[in-house]
């Protein structure tokens, strides 16, 4: 399995934050990403994508705390 973890800026452009092989691996940077602080305000959301499948798993849509600093 090939997944991708990505961060989506302003409306299309998407940006890679890594590939995974492993599922356990691949979900704990995803978790890691989702609890992050100091995101740009333009950074929308983060996707994992199972790029074999060309089909996202997860999407998380960032929140106002996400934006803000500790």
């Amino acid at each position: 399995m090939s997944l991708e973890i990505a961060v989506k800026q302003g409306q299309q452009t998407m940006e890679s934050m890594g590939s995974f092989d492993d599922l356990e691996d691949a979900l704990t940077e995803f978790n890691e990403l989702i609890n992050r602080r100091n995101w740009h305000q333009s950074v929308t959301t983060i996707s994992l994508t199972d790029t074999d499948k060309n089909k996202c798993l997860a999407q998380y849509a960032l929140q106002e705390f996400n934006h803000s600093e500790n």
